[in-house]
């Protein structure tokens, strides 16, 4: 008999949402918790997992959006975008070897007037189309997610620093008197160069590390380890 208090994905057969990262996939609940994470080296063995936790029909799929959580993204105002140059810059900010093996994605932000380019391990995307071989598939980057347009991000009289962490990564963009100060990843081996990290862009930018101030785009038990670890270091979110 199956669990009721387990949580599972409560989702439109029509459309579903997945989350990829050098980890493996991230299965989510509607309320932005996650399930399960199968990592790469066990998706084959727990395929029957991933379909009895979605519990969708493949075949009904239409759509399926897949947000990417990886290092080689680059954010270029649309003025300066263009195909003959973007690729320069993109082997200049992420090394000529960052294509080797990967796929270039586009995703605009439109209120910032500027492009968020991504790059997608071929094989990321090869195991989508095999999940799902009748669907449209989207992808898009977490760094959009702190990119969205809000009135917290476009007030002039505040600061709003998003903030989102996955395993050792933590992306974050940063919005002060309403205009775009950073959007950066870095990867941090403890709770201490985390709160090092954070607290660099307090003195950098001014900004105050408060719950008013910083937004944590998770939700659940892991974004309260990550708030609890943060605390001993005066960050208290």
């Amino acid at each position: 008999m199956e669990n009721s208090n387990e949580p599972s994905m409560n989702v439109d057969n029509s459309h579903v949402f997945l989350q990829f990262s050098e980890l493996g996939v991230h299965l989510k609940s509607d309320p932005g918790k996650e399930i399960e994470l199968i990592t790469w080296d066990k998706i084959k063995k727990k395929e029957l997992t991933l379909w009895s936790k979605i519990k969708i029909e493949r075949h009904l799929v239409e759509r399926l959006t897949i947000e990417i959580l990886h290092t080689d993204f680059l954010l270029i105002p649309q003025e300066y975008d263009s195909q003959p140059y973007r690729i320069g810059f993109l082997e200049k900010a992420l090394g000529q070897e960052a294509f080797v093996g990967k796929e270039l994605h586009e995703q605009s932000v439109h209120w910032i007037e500027s492009n968020l380019l991504f790059l997608i391990p071929s094989e990321w995307k090869d195991f989508a189309s095999s999940l799902f071989p009748l669907s449209k598939i989207n992808y898009q980057h977490i760094i959009g997610e702190l990119l969205v347009e809000n009135k917290e991000a476009k007030s002039k009289n505040s600061s709003q620093l998003n903030l989102y962490v996955e395993g050792k990564l933590a992306f974050l963009s940063l919005f002060n008197e309403g205009k775009l100060q950073l959007a950066n990843v870095f990867t941090h081996q403890s709770p201490l160069e985390l709160a090092f990290y954070l607290h660099s862009i307090r003195d950098s930018f001014n900004v105050f590390l408060t719950p008013e101030t910083v937004k944590m785009h998770r939700s659940g038990a892991e974004s309260d380890a990550i708030i609890q670890s943060l605390a001993p270091y005066n960050i208290h979110i």
